[in-house]
């Protein structure tokens, strides 16, 4: 795996997560970059459209289906981005994980958590959802993004993923406990 090269996405393989959507865009980013690879972790009943997806196009030496992974933090950490091309999310937790792990985000801004998670982009980078363009656009403007530019978004989001952490969950209910008292 190499880093400069690498991108992740989770999550089932569903209508949900729109996984078809993100191989089309990546078979176009690999026709243009032959050394970008992307990683997708889950299970689901698209497993075997995405694969012939994959094998059809010739894409096996890019694209990997690696299936459920307990411990998704060493693909975080691995990975240039994580990439969440969902149609929606309720509310996206996968984002919260990615933002904890330090990297970077590219994700679509459909209903119920990525719009407000990533803070309208500054958090990370938002592409209209289902749109491939859009996407495409998106991605290339992160590649060509200073690493200043995805230090403060990864700053960002790092900080927004504590609002979700158990010790705030804690100290949000003791402060509606603490109310009634």
């Amino acid at each position: 795996k190499h880093r400069n090269n690498m991108y992740v996405s989770i999550g089932r393989l569903t209508k949900q997560k729109n996984f078809l959507f993100l191989l089309k865009c990546f078979k176009t980013i690999i026709e243009k970059n032959s050394k970008i690879s992307l990683y997708i972790l889950g299970e689901g009943e698209e497993f075997v459209k995405l694969k012939q997806f994959i094998t059809i196009n010739k894409l096996e030496k890019n694209i990997f289906l690696e299936g459920y992974r307990k411990n998704i933090y060493n693909y975080l950490i691995d990975s240039k981005a994580f990439i969440l091309s969902s149609l929606w999310e309720d509310p996206g937790f996968v984002l919260i994980e990615a933002a904890y792990s330090n990297t970077p985000i590219i994700s679509s801004d459909c209903n119920n958590g990525p719009k407000e998670i990533l803070n309208n982009g500054k958090n990370g980078f938002l592409f209209n959802s289902n749109n491939k363009k859009n996407f495409l656009e998106v991605f290339e403007n992160f590649q060509l993004s200073s690493e200043k530019e995805i230090y403060e978004k990864k700053i960002n989001a790092k900080k927004m993923s504590r609002k979700f952490s158990l010790f705030n969950h804690y100290l949000q209910i003791n402060k509606i406990l603490n109310y009634y008292e």
